[in-house]
């Protein structure tokens, strides 16, 4: 198993997109954990927790593809943008883009930083300067 950090992040990309429930899991330590901290009380413990969610997105997103658009290695860690898409089951498009940053031990990612959302219209640039300077939602 290769323990570069970016060769971490193609392996799960790659069995994402080829809905490999087990390599996508096995990426993870048994212990791996993550936070969102642009989403309070959004996180992932454990590698049977991420098993869970992967099995639901491709359920769901039959025909689920992730991709790199580009990552970053510092030292243990892997700074990647990427990009999930499909269909869901209604017919309605998905699009989930951000960035991650996982350490990676052993050919695993151990934690992650996760900076990601689902794609959306938000309104354009002026809403956006509501939101942060009025409180608006």
């Amino acid at each position: 198993m290769d323990d570069v950090p970016v060769s971490v992040a193609d392996r799960w990309v790659s069995a994402l997109s080829r809905h490999d429930l087990d390599a996508a899991a096995d990426c993870f330590t048994i212990d791996y954990a993550d936070e969102a901290p642009a989403r309070r009380g959004e996180s992932v413990h454990g590698r049977a927790a991420a098993r869970r969610n992967f099995q639901r997105l491709f359920a769901d997103v039959p025909d689920l593809t992730a991709t790199i658009l580009r990552a970053v290695q510092d030292g243990t860690d892997v700074w990647m943008e990427g990009r999930m898409e499909g269909r869901r089951r209604d017919g309605s498009r998905m699009e989930f883009v951000g960035v991650n940053i996982f350490e990676v031990e052993n050919g695993q990612f151990r934690s992650g930083r996760i900076y990601t959302e689902l794609v959306r219209d938000a309104g354009g640039i002026d809403a956006q300067i509501d939101r942060m300077a009025a409180g608006s939602t």
